[in-house]
């Protein structure tokens, strides 16, 4: 998706011993891969793959959150909510 509304980070997890990809307006959704590159490509596919599917509904986008309200407290649940 490219709206410039919606933004992804990749975190390094030491946990994980991966990066951990995250977007803005998806809070429950994260991609975890070896590398960076792998990582942020992968969560713009997760969430290219779940916009469609909500346009495909007829439902709304959720909103995009700004980046200080997106902090540590969702990154947290979004990965424990995939491992």
């Amino acid at each position: 998706m490219d709206d410039p509304r919606y933004l992804y980070r990749a975190s390094w997890s030491d946990e994980d011993d991966a990066w951990i990809g995250v977007c803005n307006g998806f809070l429950l959704v994260s991609h975890i891969a070896p590398t960076e590159a792998e990582c942020l490509r992968g969560i713009r596919a997760l969430v290219d793959d779940i916009v469609a599917d909500l346009q495909g509904n007829g439902e709304a986008l959720p909103p995009p959150l700004p980046w200080d309200a997106f902090d540590a407290r969702h990154l947290d649940t979004a990965v424990r909510s995939t491992s």
